[in-house]
């Protein structure tokens, strides 16, 4: 008798329940997947501050925030050797930037310039006016880049993008007379008048003075004070300076001490010139009266010494006036290291970069749930605010 076999699967209850459990556990798993999805999505979308300009165009995610609680964002610049970034705060109004950028006329009108890379010692006044308290960006030297600050942008208060270039800045030190600090809490324009920093230098090294004793009379020599050339902690020796203008001052003192002698104001002392000593970062300030001011201070050093009024006293006022010593002060002043600026340009649309945005600017509020949202957010024991 021929055996016939069927062919086939059996399909028993129990293989149906476990193929039905695993299809609604399957799907149950990706939906729960799903939604984890979305809302880890969500909350990092609402954790983010995004910027965005008055037609909804983003400028990008904040990645921190200024001293103003100011959104900082990067432009991407792409038209320069290498792609760089530049950190850029947002306000409503307006774009801001650490740097300062230095103009050679008022207003922040004429050449625009800044300062090199990691610069401290050229300018390091903040928006307290105080040295040693800003205006440097460090994420510039970082990159190993050129520097980038806000400038002005015609009358408006929005400003424009610059970038540093290896040129010097057409202008000098002494031309500098305003500086754009965006930083700046204003209405306005954040534009100010800019004059280099100057202080008083230290001439406690610059006199030595031995009051020469007269044997006749069996009295000897007497130090009154002492020169020297090493400056105390925080100053520097501006001997280099000082050896420049010393052919001309040593004969001009000499002048000096001998026209008082022949107004009776002779003094029985021996002079001897040490170095004059600034801050450090600062250089001595070579204007084209320094010899005429350096020959004052040592002047009026050593007639302190012997008791002598020099300010005050008006027959040696008009006497060193007539050989032209005027009462005067030597300063330090700090050396401004500047290079020429440039616009930086958007490579895709050949147009100056963040011309394209159109203030007011405003960051998008979170859309996870407002106040009118039925979902509860569960806020675990160890913190309030802590999304899940």
């Amino acid at each position: 008798m021929k055996k016939h076999y069927q062919q086939g699967y059996i399909l028993t209850i129990e293989l149906i329940l476990i193929i039905t459990i695993l299809i609604i556990g399957s799907i149950g798993g990706v939906i729960l997947v799903r939604d984890a999805l979305i809302k880890r999505h969500q909350t990092k979308v609402d954790n983010q501050i995004t910027v965005v300009d008055a037609n909804n165009r983003p400028l990008g995610i904040a990645v921190s925030f200024d001293e103003h609680q100011a959104p900082l964002i990067f432009y991407t610049d792409r038209g320069a050797n290498n792609t760089y970034r530049a950190l850029i705060g947002i306000r409503d109004d307006r774009f801001t930037s650490r740097e300062a950028v230095y103009y050679d006329a008022p207003n922040c009108q004429g050449n625009p310039c800044l300062k090199g890379l990691s610069d401290e010692a050229t300018d390091s006044q903040g928006l307290s006016k105080l040295n040693n308290t800003g205006n440097v960006s460090y994420i510039n030297a970082l990159q190993q880049g050129p520097n980038y600050a806000i400038g002005q942008l015609g009358n408006t208060a929005i400003g424009q993008l610059l970038r540093s270039t290896p040129q010097q800045c057409p202008a000098n030190s002494e031309q500098i007379l305003s500086r754009y600090v965006s930083q700046k809490v204003v209405t306005g324009s954040p534009c100010e008048s800019f004059e280099i920093d100057k202080q008083p230098a230290d001439s406690s090294c610059l006199v030595g003075v031995t009051a020469l004793g007269n044997p006749l009379l069996g009295t000897s020599d007497q130090g009154l004070s002492q020169s020297c050339d090493t400056c105390q902690a925080g100053y520097e020796s501006q001997g280099d300076i000082l050896d420049l203008y010393l052919p001309q001052v040593e004969p001009l003192l000499n002048t000096a001490l001998n026209a008082l002698s022949l107004v009776g104001i002779g003094t029985s002392v021996d002079i001897e010139l040490g170095t004059i000593c600034c801050p450090e970062g600062t250089r001595l300030e070579e204007d084209e009266n320094i010899v005429e001011t350096l020959v004052f201070t040592v002047l009026k050093t050593t007639f302190e010494l012997v008791g002598i009024d020099l300010v005050n006293n008006l027959i040696i006022s008009e006497t060193l006036s007539l050989i032209g010593i005027e009462p005067g002060v030597t300063y330090c002043k700090t050396s401004l290291n500047l290079v020429n600026a440039e616009q930086v340009i958007n490579i895709t649309t050949g147009e100056p970069a963040l011309s394209s945005l159109t203030p007011p600017f405003k960051v998008l509020l979170p859309v996870h749930s407002g106040q009118n949202s039925t979902t509860w957010i569960h806020t675990p024991p160890k913190g309030e605010g802590e999304r899940q």
